[in-house]
């Protein structure tokens, strides 16, 4: 059974709570004219296929929407041209689908492959037709963000995300229509590459050793989906169906890359930053008054939380986060090591020993070596030093910052 996917739904669930932005789009109405328009400029540009002369075509669009339930659909096949692009696309107009042929892919597919191209073309209207037609109303929204040059990149990345699942879920249409993943993909690497023959067979051996020896591989295509990544897909969905989602979202999305955030992860991220230095400056002896000026450029409204703890879920984040995630982190922890001088060398002491509990050791002690242009002996030395003054704060009362963990257990100065 064809199911939007989780992603779909986490967008449409994103926007749905932004409710101007919602209402405006889900408002927009195609009018008459613009229908009338778009066929016209199709009419001049295009080969109109006709239902007697080209009965085959009109076959293979109507058994796909039967099998997809798009019974009352109308539907009208064009052949572009002036392009030698090979590729297929469909336009949903006022409840009319257009679907235009590029380049010689009608010469290029056998017919188990057109068939797979035409309900993947017509699974798109599936998808935006599901769910009072809320999916098609956030791919505009998305789309519109993402293409303003002033919106942020996780929108971009988001968009493009968004493109790929859809990718993914119209595979699944035409692998529903024909009953088989071979012409699903070998049309896909056809258009593709332009080739007469290829082998479903080896694409998918190809895109399975790429995973086995890359990794961390996902789908980093702009414009378009990377297609080993559909080609997966569709086999181990064929293999497992809804099991194997998990390992087709890993697939896609990979970790948690700081260049190419969505605008999910971005707010993941921003939630692990601002518990990570809650922790940092858990110490009383830190919260001085360039440390929290620091702290608030980072966030405007940010708080000391006491009561925060280092829980096995966020040790366990960090330790399995991306490299540039891991960067990101230990720069904030140099950041605050070296903003306030007065502090000498009590928080470069503290932030080592912080950086050992919570799995960033060798990344800390790497960015302090090269930022600091140390030597490996100039390393350990300043590792000592720092962290013997961080020691020395014995004098006072003790302060338990992080319960159950002597590692990160220091003292409250009795003054200056």
């Amino acid at each position: 059974m064809l199911q939007a996917l989780p992603y779909h739904l986490k967008v449409r669930d994103h926007f749905v709570r932004q409710e101007k932005t919602w209402n405006y789009f889900a408002a927009v109405k195609t009018k008459e004219e613009q229908l009338a328009q778009y066929k016209t400029e199709l009419l001049k540009n295009t080969y109109k296929f006709d239902e007697q002369a080209d009965a085959g075509i009109y076959e293979k669009v109507n058994k796909a929407k039967e099998k997809l339930g798009l019974e009352q659909l109308p539907v009208t096949v064009y052949q572009a041209q002036y392009t030698d692009e090979i590729n297929a696309s469909i336009v949903f107009l006022n409840n009319e689908a257009h679907i235009v042929f590029s380049g010689r892919i009608t010469q290029l597919l056998d017919e188990d492959e057109l068939q797979a191209i035409l309900a993947h073309e017509l699974t798109h209207i599936k998808l935006y037709s599901s769910l009072q037609g809320e999916l098609e109303i956030a791919e505009r929204i998305i789309m519109a963000i993402a293409g303003n040059y002033n919106s942020d990149a996780a929108y971009s990345e988001t968009a493009r995300l968004y493109r790929l699942y859809t990718e993914i879920f119209c595979d699944r249409g035409a692998y529903t229509v024909v009953g088989d993943t071979k012409p699903v993909i070998t049309s896909l690497v056809k258009i593709a590459t332009g080739l007469d023959k290829v082998s479903a067979e080896s694409y998918t051996k190809q895109a399975d050793e790429i995973f086995s020896t890359a990794s961390g591989v996902k789908a980093t295509t702009i414009s378009h989906p990377e297609n080993f990544i559909r080609a997966r897909a569709i086999q181990l969905w064929h293999e497992k169906k809804e099991a194997a989602e998990p390992e087709i979202i890993r697939m896609i999305e990979g970790m948690t890359d700081l260049d190419q955030l969505d605008v999910f992860k971005q707010e993941e991220l921003l939630q692990l930053t601002r518990k990570f230095m809650q922790l940092l400056l858990k110490p009383n002896w830190f919260r001085s008054t360039l440390v929290t000026s620091l702290a608030k450029q980072y966030f405007v409204n940010f708080s000391y939380d006491d009561s925060v703890m280092p829980d096995e879920a966020f040790t366990q984040t960090i330790g399995e986060a991306h490299t540039s995630i891991k960067d990101y982190l230990g720069y904030i922890m140099l950041d605050f090591a070296l903003v306030d001088g007065e502090l000498e060398q009590i928080p470069f002491g503290w932030a080592f020993q912080f950086s050992e509990a919570i799995q960033l050791k060798d990344v800390f002690d790497a960015i302090v070596k090269k930022e600091l242009q140390l030597s490996d002996k100039k390393l350990q030395q300043h590792k000592q030093k720092t962290m013997s003054a961080w020691y020395k704060i014995k004098e006072g009362e003790k302060e338990q910052i992080y319960e159950g963990d002597e590692k990160l257990t220091t003292a409250v100065p009795t003054g200056n």
